[in-house]
């Protein structure tokens, strides 16, 4: 993982994506604590995190058609600008009459979020050869889960401190340092994109679209990996509503306890990435798949059905922990499926496939969440989360996987960097 940071193109983006990241996660915390203060409503709240949603749904595929035709850097670079202007209109909402203008931006900065993260993850598997897709996702994984462990209690300790005027400004320096970072390598790109031959590519976007539709439609791996996707999702976007009022309702806590229980997942997620480096290369993407799922359901389903013994905080520390451990084997493993199974030219229309069927799902796991989640629907609701990751898990086993010379042949790595 060392051995890649010591490209510069690498450690540029690693960095930057780094820097976006820990502001997306300020945002994630401060943003349904705020809009639950403003209205006291679970389903307002749930209804602003579809409203996110709703455009990479719609977008995602005519994103991923972008950025297969652009340079990735100079994309990325004006995207986190954008990101960091866009932010400015949310210090004008002081109270529920003015969540018009939050929906606004919650819809454009999901637009924006619907291009940058798959060119990313596209940018990402360009630099290195095919045997080390699994490395750069594991080392993408890492740095994620420091984004989350830095921004998830920033965002609550910046909200209870200094209030949502603050996680603005700290969020859009975020976004603003990643998007010079990004001109820094734009500037310094190597042109082989640009020098590429397309003769191969559809003439017009639109084909392109169809194209890259076709291509996940007709490859199993990728059907079977997006079904997989789909109650993940579904448990991920019940999650996002359902662990704000369980920590509320369940555990008696407040915005800070919020952000440091999901900030502490993130050290569960080093623990498991640094375990993930000693068998990456001995473990296929269908196990690192379903051995995480698996895993993922049973800590789920101990946390939401711990109340009943203790509502101890130093435990749900503990736990949450825990949990974070298989967060970056199942994202590493997921990837590398996705990657490894698409020609590099159609790359970003399968991740944007990927991230638009993902939001989709969370997008009805979130409303079903908010449904559930007055009274006694919320302990329903939390074992339906946990018992979803388990479906998934089933599903996972039958995963059609890379090739054996994809995740276990060496490769000679400095001839890429």
């Amino acid at each position: 993982m060392l051995r890649l940071l010591s490209s510069r193109r690498i450690s540029g983006l690693a960095g930057a994506g780094f820097l976006a990241e820990a502001g997306d996660w300020m945002l994630l915390i401060a943003l349904p604590l705020y809009v639950l203060e403003l209205t006291g409503s679970p389903l307002v709240t749930a209804t602003v995190f579809v409203l996110g949603l709703a455009p990479t749904i719609f977008a995602g595929p005519l994103a991923g058609v972008l950025v297969d035709r652009s340079e990735p850097w100079k994309l990325m670079a004006i995207v986190a600008g954008l990101q960091a202007l866009f932010l400015a209109p949310l210090a004008a909402v002081n109270d529920a009459s003015d969540l018009w203008i939050l929906y606004s931006v919650v819809i454009i900065e999901s637009v924006l979020g619907t291009i940058i993260e798959p060119c990313r993850a596209t940018t990402a598997a360009g630099l290195v050869p095919a045997v080390q897709l699994a490395e750069i996702n594991q080392l993408m994984g890492v740095l994620s889960s420091l984004s989350r462990l830095l921004g998830s209690p920033l965002g609550g300790l910046i909200l209870a401190v200094g209030g949502f005027d603050a996680i603005i400004y700290a969020n859009a320096g975020t976004y603003l340092v990643a998007a010079i970072i990004f001109t820094i390598g734009a500037r310094g790109q190597q042109t082989d994109r640009k020098n590429q031959t397309h003769q191969d590519r559809p003439a017009s976007p639109w084909a392109d679209l169809v194209e890259g539709l076709q291509i996940t439609a007709s490859t199993p791996a990728l059907r079977q990996v997006m079904g997989v996707v789909s109650f993940i999702a579904l448990a991920q976007g019940g999650f996002v509503l359902l662990f704000v009022l369980f920590v509320a309702r369940e555990l008696q806590g407040n915005e800070a306890d919020v952000g440091v229980l999901r900030g502490v997942q993130a050290i569960g997620a080093l623990i498991g990435g640094a375990l993930l480096g000693l068998i990456i290369n001995r473990i296929t993407p269908r196990r690192l798949i379903s051995g995480s799922l698996l895993l993922f359901s049973a800590l789920s389903l101990t946390i939401w059905n711990l109340p009943a013994l203790t509502t101890s905080l130093s435990i749900y520390i503990g736990l949450f922990i825990l949990i974070g451990v298989p967060g970056v084997s199942l994202m590493t493993g997921l990837l590398t499926v996705l990657q490894s199974n698409c020609e590099p030219r159609a790359r970003g229309r399968v991740l944007s496939t990927y991230f638009a069927l993902f939001g989709a799902m969370q997008a009805i796991g979130t409303l079903l969440a908010g449904f559930l989640g007055t009274g006694t629907g919320l302990t329903v609701g939390l074992q339906v989360q946990g018992l979803l990751y388990l479906i998934a898990a089933l599903m996972a086993l039958r995963l059609t996987t890379p090739s054996s010379h994809l995740t276990h042949q060496p490769a000679n790595l400095d001839k890429h960097l």
